[in-house]
């Protein structure tokens, strides 16, 4: 079946790894698929690794070395994005020959699509399609529930705010996150009709309704201005409390993910940057300049010492 939340998908990925180093060791790293020779080989070759760790070598646009590579594992980890371009391949080949894919998109799009289209078919093939394993969105889907469990009397409302510091080498973001802000914004008309298409019905609201603040404030939780966050937290969160109440009954929670973005001079800037960011969104030219641009991120491994 297709996992809803990061808190199922966290004690899954802790179960697997933990049957497979004490009952299987043998399962545990004994190959590592990759999606080019060129690129990984010589990171393989280092001598910490172990000699008896194979390769299998596979590429999303040729599903024949996909499907060998699926045959032959139990779990396959998926780093590799933007999603909306690379991951429905894997998931595809990962459900129909019987292995479990882990990922760590972010992309709500990708993530709530590969629900809709494969929940079903993984479900009949007992296999797990677990999403959001990273940064989006353990900490936003195990924070709610840690407070609500942390809590007496019932939880009703959360709110997060999201702030970082530049490291040392300043701020950077990876190619590939930029380029999935970059056509999550150009196609955002397609998740509203995707959303409608899966006509989920509203979560019964307990207590005081969380109003949504603009989509430019001043948090007086964090001194300074702050955005709606435009990440898959909100998104994955709420897939949670409905899995959760409709399940098991519990108390939905209502939740809003905001990021801080730093003092006047940074938020009128952010206005500017903002606008021209989704204008050029909008157009072919305008995301093929923001993708091939370099100033704000990398095709490099981002460093320790970078906020991103």
């Amino acid at each position: 079946m297709y996992i809803h939340s990061a808190v199922y998908q966290c004690r899954i990925c802790l179960l697997m790894v933990f049957c497979f180093s004490v009952e299987y060791p043998e399962c545990l790293c004994n190959s590592v698929p990759v999606t080019s020779d060129s690129i990984i080989l010589p990171f393989l070759a280092k001598p910490q690794l172990k000699s008896e760790v194979g390769i299998i070598i596979c590429d999303v646009s040729d599903p024949p070395s996909l499907d060998e590579m699926c045959k032959k594992a139990s779990v396959v980890l998926d780093c590799v994005g933007p999603y909306r371009f690379f991951g429905e391949p894997v998931i595809k080949s990962c459900v129909e020959n019987g292995a479990h894919c882990v990922d760590i998109s972010g992309e709500p799009q990708f993530l709530e699509g590969m629900y809709a289209k494969y929940d079903s078919q993984a479900a009949e093939n007992g296999v797990y399609i677990v999403g959001s394993t990273g940064f989006d969105s353990i900490p936003a889907d195990l924070g709610v529930l840690f407070t609500r469990n942390s809590l007496q009397g019932t939880l009703t409302a959360v709110e997060s705010i999201l702030t970082f510091k530049a490291g040392k080498s300043g701020t950077c973001i990876h190619d590939g996150t930029w380029q999935s802000a970059v056509h999550g914004v150009a196609d955002q008309g397609n998740l509203k009709k995707l959303r409608k298409q899966l006509a989920c019905k509203p979560l019964p609201v307990v207590g005081k309704k969380l109003k949504k603040r603009g989509a430019l404030f001043y948090a007086n939780e964090v001194g300074q201005y702050a955005i709606p966050f435009l990440g898959a937290d909100a998104s994955v969160v709420r897939r949670t409390q409905r899995f959760l109440h409709e399940h098991h009954e519990e108390t939905p929670v209502q939740y809003s993910a905001y990021t801080a973005v730093g003092g006047v001079g940074s938020a009128i800037k952010l206005i500017f940057a903002g606008l021209l960011f989704v204008l050029l969104s909008k157009f072919s030219c305008g995301r093929k300049l923001m993708i091939k641009g370099g100033c704000i991120h990398t095709r490099s491994s981002i460093l320790e010492d970078q906020a991103y």
